[in-house]
């Protein structure tokens, strides 16, 4: 069966909260799962059907080390139907840290990167939050996640990646520290977000939320760990 597609009225098909079923948003039509679904829903808590599984979930959340982003990456999603709520529930909660800034909180420590990246964006493009990595010097590098796109800005770069053209995401970690990587394995990594590592995997589901808000019919994201 076609896990995007109710084939009674076309609309959008999600895993029921038991994972047993599929159920049409529409309609109200359930359906039982076949063999073949059951291995593309694979191993994962994640009740969108946004992902092909490629990780080992259990590894994933039983290692101290990924544990804290991957739970909150599931919990977001499973937790919030929109962008805008999990853009509201950051706001509310994990941006009370003064290395994190976003429109109205703290923007004037923004200034110096939304000048550098405004060639970057699209007129209509709205910047949602900016994490600081600087160590010594502040407001220069860092990454940026628009409702468009994540930019990766270091001293003398700047790369991004669209939101709707993420093929992957790798979680794993880093010299003992979570670290989820956006589409190439040794680079795009959303970073440590100053050791707030809920807020990184909370990022992450906002990133996902967005590609499909804006591409419903987009390929799913392959989700990988790169645990040994």
């Amino acid at each position: 069966m076609e896990l995007n597609k109710c084939p009674n009225c076309s609309g959008k098909l999600e895993l029921s909260d038991n994972r047993n079923r599929l159920v049409c948003k529409y309609c109200g039509s359930e359906f039982t799962l076949d063999d073949t679904t059951r291995k593309e829903v694979g191993d994962s808590p994640v009740s969108k059907d946004w992902f092909v599984y490629e990780w080992d979930y259990k590894k994933l959340l039983d290692n101290p080390k990924t544990a804290p982003t991957i739970s909150a990456f599931v919990r977001t999603l499973n937790d919030y139907d929109s962008s805008e709520k999990i853009v509201q529930y950051m706001r509310d909660y994990l941006l009370n840290f003064n290395e994190i800034s976003a429109p109205g909180i703290r923007e004037e420590n923004m200034r110096d990167i939304v000048n550098r990246i405004s060639g970057n964006l699209q007129t209509s493009e709205k910047i949602i939050l900016y994490n600081d990595d600087g160590i010594f010097v502040h407001g220069k590098t860092g990454k940026v996640i628009t409702d468009k796109r994540v930019l990766f800005i270091e001293k003398k770069t700047v790369r991004e990646i669209m939101h709707v053209n993420i093929p992957y995401l790798l979680f794993g970690y880093s010299m003992g520290l979570p670290q989820i990587n956006i589409g190439e394995k040794y680079s795009n990594s959303i970073g440590i977000f100053n050791s707030h590592f809920d807020l990184q995997g909370v990022a992450t589901a906002l990133i996902c939320t967005l590609s499909f808000e804006q591409k419903p019919d987009r390929p799913k994201i392959r989700l990988m760990d790169s645990l040994k």
